[in-house]
């Protein structure tokens, strides 16, 4: 009884303990990171802050952790982390409840004269190589053309974003740290705007959803980088895209990049920031995803697997229709 009695008191007590440990373990963290701050600019008029150690960031030792337990190669994956392009990106790890708006389309500057008369300049500069496309993929020069002015304006702006870093920080999203910190930045704002509970437990209920989904996806957008950097022979220390870690001309993801990107020149190498291999993958993609030239249906179908928003598919188709028009063809 006397023993009962005493396990009854202590159970308790060393569950608080474990959580004070864990609590003055998070903060230790935080101590040791001794973080440069700076921002970048990029060539899209924004800007943004990132976080720079000196060696490996401590905040990505449980990306590492993964990556090993996943078979990588532990002088590998902690060479890659410990490069001084690697930097930890806290808007990436950042989730704040949604807001009840309507942000308007997004993608309204695509259809535009200025981009009409971009594409064809574009089509110009490239038209043996895009009528080569067209007839080899079946998939409208117009069509590529709009994509591309799209996604990069035609591989002028094609982001500034560290892309390994982008996923690394992105999979921390899933590490319990980042997730309580969300949800308790989150409720501090939500109760602040006089939030109803209902609502607050709902944006919390996103807010772990969200958490798990992104950072799964990212955790495996990593992996396939890193099998890029081995299996290609060009080091993604170097690789920067957009925020989504969207890559070159076409703005391919890694897992894309392996699944569909295409050697356009046959030189032996895949680089989605010339224009051959841009082009050709991004036919090559829109063909697998079922693009039939003249149908509207099959033409948005294959724009939404290329990004999942109606008004991105509808934006490019639309300024393909211009183009065509303003060639008068």
């Amino acid at each position: 009884m006397v023993f009962l009695r005493m396990c009854a008191y202590l159970v308790p007590v060393l569950f608080l303990c474990a959580v004070a440990c864990a609590q003055e373990n998070n903060r230790n963290l935080s101590n040791e990171v001794h973080a440069v701050i700076d921002t970048i600019e990029t060539d899209a008029g924004s800007d943004f802050i990132v976080e720079i150690t000196e060696g490996i960031d401590p905040r990505y030792e449980p990306v590492i952790q993964r990556l090993l337990k996943d078979g990588w190669d532990e002088s590998y994956v902690r060479e890659l982390f410990a490069d001084s392009t690697t930097v930890y990106i806290p808007k990436m790890v950042a989730i704040k409840p949604r807001k009840n708006m309507d942000a308007g389309n997004p993608y309204r500057w695509v259809d535009t004269e200025e981009s009409s008369q971009a594409c064809i300049e574009f089509i110009n500069t490239h038209n043996s190589l895009l009528t080569s496309v067209e007839n080899q993929y079946g998939v409208d020069k117009e069509v590529i053309a709009a994509l591309l002015r799209c996604e990069t304006q035609h591989g002028t702006v094609t982001g500034d974003y560290h892309v390994l870093s982008v996923y690394a920080s992105l999979t921390l999203m899933q590490e319990s740290r980042a997730i309580s910190e969300n949800i308790k930045n989150a409720r501090e704002v939500m109760k602040a705007e006089g939030k109803s509970t209902t609502h607050i437990n709902n944006e919390i209920a996103y807010i772990k959803l969200r958490s798990e989904k992104r950072g799964g996806w990212a955790y495996n957008e990593l992996k396939h980088l890193l099998r890029i950097h081995k299996s290609e022979g060009w080091d993604v220390r170097d690789l920067h895209g957009s925020r989504a870690g969207a890559f070159g001309w076409a703005q391919f993801l890694p897992s894309s990049y392996r699944r569909l990107a295409v050697d356009g020149n046959n030189d032996g190498k895949i680089d989605l920031y010339s224009p051959h291999d841009a082009i050709h993958s991004v036919a090559n993609y829109l063909k697998r995803s079922g693009y039939r030239s003249g149908s509207t249906k099959h033409i948005k179908k294959a724009l939404k697997s290329y990004n999942p928003s109606t008004a991105y598919a509808n934006s490019i188709h639309a300024l393909s229709i211009r183009v065509k028009k303003d060639l008068g063809s």
